[in-house]
């Protein structure tokens, strides 16, 4: 592994590690410690296996291009177009769950920490966005440049609490009693959390298009993606697991029910429970750096997915078009239209465990488990990159699809 496959390492990592792992320690304490330990063993496969398929795709692709242009390469623009849709779709959910927890962060900080009144949840949810999507009319490299800085900081601060609490750890949790009935609910509750925090599916088709132009040997492209993703699926393993079981082993139920009644993340359930002035203040201001980079991010990938599926359907029988239309304002009217349905869905405050587990991670799974598998077992070129675990894979993506729908009515 050379310099520039630990650079992507590290970029992958980062990706990854936002606020989808605020939430999941909610689901796995009220879950139960052997759901969480099940998940553990076979998260890893099907994480490396899903999303190395989707490098494979782009890195394999005889033209240097993207996800979708390789899809659109080999399967004509009808297929392009509905990877298009359902990588937006993937984005946008998790984009809605973003602005209710920013929103539900920072009221719950003037509530406890500052004491004032609740403020207006409209009014409050109006000004949070207005400010966080301003800061995207700003320099792109600047923008790209501070979120990337803010990444490191992050990871270690996260790292920080999840050996600051080993002291409060409590292993009762081992000796709670568990029916095979409830041991199935909570993993099918679980899988789809556990799934959307340990995804990295954005930043993989990109990640397929450096080293498909990196080098010319598409042997040589497929070797150092495949290394980059493998190592960042074991990183990923031990940095997010490590960081559930502390949270799960120092926290107890009524702080995680607690948590999921308000729709708040667990850092900030933690620092209303904890009798600690450091923890009191620093919890909501490390969530606030998670859930704030996360939403740039996806913001921004969001609003260039809508933008690339308007010039689609505009071009669709004419692509010369594309060379008349005006790109800023497609860009503008987006980001308008991105701004008012975030900001209607965030005033009505849906649950973010839900907006995960029913919409997020069902449509990750679909994108990133999925595709990949039926892709490569329809398209002659990927035939030889198909895994052995494939079907394995397939049916787990199966189950993260409809697994928080059966699981709530267990």
């Amino acid at each position: 592994m050379n310099n520039i496959d630990r650079g992507w390492v590290l970029t992958c990592f980062g990706t990854a590690i936002g606020a989808g792992i605020l939430f999941l320690p909610i689901q796995a304490g009220l879950g139960g410690i052997w759901s969480i330990i099940f998940l553990v063993l076979v998260i890893f496969p099907i994480t490396y296996i899903s999303h190395r398929g989707i490098t494979r795709i782009v890195a394999s692709c005889e033209k240097e291009t993207d996800i979708v242009g390789a899809i659109e390469h080999d399967l004509g623009h009808t297929a392009g177009l509905i990877v298009s849709v359902l990588y937006f779709l993937s984005i946008i959910t998790i984009c809605v769950g973003y602005a209710t927890g920013l929103t539900n962060l920072i009221n719950a900080f003037f509530v406890n920490q500052m004491h004032i009144v609740s403020v207006s949840r409209p009014l409050l949810t109006f000004v949070i966005l207005a400010i966080m999507t301003s800061v995207l009319f700003c320099n792109e490299k600047i923008m790209i440049a501070i979120t990337s800085a803010l990444t490191f900081p992050l990871i270690l601060f996260l790292l920080a609490i999840s050996i600051y609490l080993i002291p409060e750890w409590n292993m009762s949790v081992f000796h709670t009693p568990i029916t095979a009935r409830a041991f199935i609910k909570n993993t099918l509750l679980l899988l789809p959390l556990l799934v959307f925090a340990m995804n990295f599916s954005p930043i993989c088709s990109s990640l397929g298009a450096f080293y498909r132009k990196q080098y010319a040997n598409i042997d040589d492209a497929i070797k150092h993606s495949d290394k980059v993703v493998r190592w960042n699926s074991i990183l990923l393993l031990f940095f997010v697991m490590f960081f559930v079981f502390s949270l799960v082993f120092s926290t107890t139920p009524e702080i995680l029910i607690k948590a999921k009644q308000e729709n708040i993340d667990a850092l900030t359930a933690i620092s209303l429970s904890y009798n600690s002035s450091i923890l009191l203040y620093t919890l909501p201001l490390i969530a606030f750096l998670a859930i704030a980079s996360s939403y740039f991010g996806h913001f921004t990938g969001t609003r260039e997915g809508l933008c690339g599926i308007m010039l689609q359907l505009a071009t669709w029988k004419n692509h010369e078009l594309k060379k008349t239309l005006n790109v800023k304002k497609i860009k503008l009217l987006s980001t308008f239209i991105l701004f008012t349905l975030l900001w209607v869905l965030a005033v009505c405050n849906p649950s973010i465990l839900s907006i995960i587990g029913a919409l997020s991670a069902p449509i990750i799974a679909m994108y990133a488990y999925l595709m990949p598998v039926v892709l490569m077992k329809k398209i002659p070129r990927l035939r030889i990159y198909r895994s052995k675990l494939a079907a394995f894979v397939f049916i787990m993506g199966i189950f993260t699809i409809v697994g928080y729908f059966v699981g709530q009515i267990m």
